[in-house]
């Protein structure tokens, strides 16, 4: 499962734009992706009014922390509440997240590297609920993140 600093990958995807509709087209983008590929995903944000504590969309877990955590905490508590090292993958740029996983022996992806790796979308089938290929090229433009001719 990659474990994703929330707000740390919307901020590299989304050069500079910010608020809710960017944040919902970034989900939209992992859950297609994850879906697509297999894959799942817990995605968590540091305290966001007018968001849901908790919510599954298809094959990731959204998460905002309540007032008082940090997105980084909550990170850090679910590595430190399992000895499996291969059970997470976290995603982050911030520094000391990123040593702490390696430290505690979790695989680290760096933001970027996410992002392109987003990109490099795994093809299959579509299936209701998802973004279609259209909408995901568009917020794949929007993020900065099409492919390279």
């Amino acid at each position: 499962m990659f474990l994703i600093d929330g707000y740390n990958l919307l901020h590299t995807c989304s050069r500079g734009k910010s608020g809710e509709d960017v944040r919902e087209a970034l989900i939209s983008l992992l859950q297609a992706w994850c879906e697509r590929g297999g894959y799942r995903a817990k995605i968590v944000f540091d305290p966001t009014g007018g968001m849901k504590r908790n919510e599954v969309r298809g094959a990731i877990e959204i998460r905002n922390v309540p007032q008082g955590v940090t997105a980084d905490e909550e990170i850090l508590d679910a590595l430190d509440a399992t000895d499996d090292r291969t059970r997470y993958t976290v995603v982050s740029n911030d520094a000391a997240l990123v040593r702490a996983a390696e430290k505690k022996g979790f695989p680290v992806v760096r933001c970027e590297e996410f992002a392109r790796t987003l990109a490099a979308r795994p093809e299959g089938p579509e299936k209701d609920g998802r973004a279609s290929p259209g909408e995901v090229d568009y917020w794949m433009k929007e993020f900065g993140l099409e492919d390279e001719p």
